[in-house]
């Protein structure tokens, strides 16, 4: 079935005619912005589309549009700025969905009446809640963890470098070309990080710990604010050095 509304964006296919896409070599950046921030990202990357890949959804419920996106953000950024911990689950659809040139990379498996799942079978640009933990045995900051300790810190985006073919099982390195679009849009917004984001640095004692997690550079004024920092005693500092 081909796009016919806004109601239903995909076509409809199963696994069986698409085939499993696999991939590999990902590429991986974990920032914090601020809201007018991810706005201005959002921007710089030229038209995209939004979809729910984390549940099931419904036909008109497959797509996030940019104002709902970037409304659940700011929304989720204000509480930290606030001193509060946002509530994941609210915003966990929008921060683990994807981004994508074209919809012709994904389609719509039925799994009951007007319930779908989104398949993806080209490379998408994927989110994921991203959190960190600073290890109680090495001292280190390590990205994409989960538990007790570990703080929220915005999104992760990634992006695959090897694509296996879903029918021919041949292997293909993910380059700019007609077959994967979405890469011109991943390298739009890594550029985008590398002008307006910094590493993230933090207080250790006297001394300063930069890691590869990133935060933005208009989120320092209320970055002192976030509060699993605050619990954990987490001191973060700008480029010139002064504690936030």
């Amino acid at each position: 079935m081909s796009c016919v509304s806004n109601q239903f964006p995909l076509r409809i296919s199963t696994p069986e005619q698409e085939g499993v896409m696999r991939t590999s070599k990902w590429l991986k950046h974990q920032v914090l912005l601020d809201a007018e921030e991810m706005k201005q990202l959002c921007e710089a990357l030229g038209p995209f589309s939004i979809f729910v890949v984390s549940e099931v959804v419904p036909s008109e419920g497959m797509q996030i549009s940019l104002q709902e996106f970037l409304s659940a953000y700011s929304n989720y950024v204000n509480a930290l700025a606030s001193g509060k911990l946002p509530d994941e689950t609210v915003f966990r659809k929008y921060f683990s969905a994807v981004f994508t040139i074209s919809s012709d990379l994904l389609y719509a498996m039925k799994v009951g009446e007007n319930r779908y799942l989104i398949k993806t079978i080209r490379p998408v640009v994927q989110l994921q809640f991203h959190h960190f933990a600073r290890s109680t045995v090495d001292g280190k900051f390590y990205p994409m963890t989960q538990g007790k300790d570990s703080v929220t810190w915005g999104i992760q985006f990634s992006y695959p470098q090897i694509f296996q073919k879903p029918k021919q099982h041949s292997f293909a390195r993910v380059v700019a070309s007609e077959e994967f679009p979405n890469t011109i849009l991943f390298q739009r917004l890594i550029l985008w990080l590398r002008r307006n984001t910094l590493p993230a640095c933090f207080l250790d004692g006297d001394k300063k710990i930069t890691v590869p997690i990133r935060l933005g550079k208009k989120a320092f004024p209320w970055i002192s604010n976030h509060p699993q920092l605050v619990s954990r005693g987490l001191t973060v500092f700008d480029n010139s050095g002064r504690g936030l």
